[in-house]
């Protein structure tokens, strides 16, 4: 595998890290939008053909890249939640308010139960909706990450288009990398000049 491959791997390893971090402090929605941060990064990452537009992408790796079965909801109807999510903070957004919108995603994660939540849920009066466990949104991320890992490990040109399409990533946490080094840099120099060791 190139170096530059695993590097950008590895920043998607840690966005997942930090998804999981998010829920373990009981933070649902920061870790429901890292965890579609994550999704959508890894799309971006894998994409072999152009897609028309950022929900087509997206639904494609999902498709493509997970064995989930489908049966419960819809890849589209996580394109709906994760814009949701993303531009209003809540399960409510444009694909779920139009006359024949998708349902909303509801999430319950432990100390909640599905039965706390749906009650919850209807006591609002919310009827049509899925309520989603956390666990089954990060099985989707996770596999859809292993396979698109595996797919790098074992065909060589999809590893190649991979590197290519991240090469933005790359670019940028080198650069970030460039000014760690340069701060440091500035903070011996100016602690050296403090302590007379110039």
């Amino acid at each position: 595998m190139h170096p530059q491959t695993l590097s950008a791997l590895i920043l998607l390893n840690d966005l997942r890290h930090a998804a999981m971090d998010a829920l373990k402090q009981e933070h649902k929605l920061p870790s429901l939008l890292l965890l579609y941060s994550f999704i959508d990064i890894c799309a971006s990452l894998s994409e072999e053909t152009p897609a028309k537009s950022n929900r087509e992408r997206f639904e494609s790796f999902l498709r493509t890249n997970t064995s989930f079965n489908w049966n419960s909801f819809t890849p589209y109807e996580l394109w709906a939640a994760r814009s949701s999510l993303l531009h209003s903070y809540s399960p409510l957004g444009d694909h779920t308010n139009k006359p024949a919108g998708v349902r909303p995603i509801f999430y319950f994660a432990w100390p909640e139960t599905r039965e706390q939540v749906d009650k919850l849920l209807v006591e609002r009066g919310y009827k049509n909706y899925y309520l989603m466990d956390m666990e089954t949104i990060k099985y989707v991320a996770v596999s859809g990450f292993n396979t698109m890992w595996h797919r790098v490990d074992t065909e060589s040109q999809f590893e190649k288009n991979f590197r290519e399409n991240a090469v933005h990533v790359l670019k940028d946490m080198q650069y970030m990398q460039l000014e760690d080094e340069l701060t440091l840099l500035a903070e011996l120099k100016s602690l050296n000049a403090s302590t007379g060791d110039v």
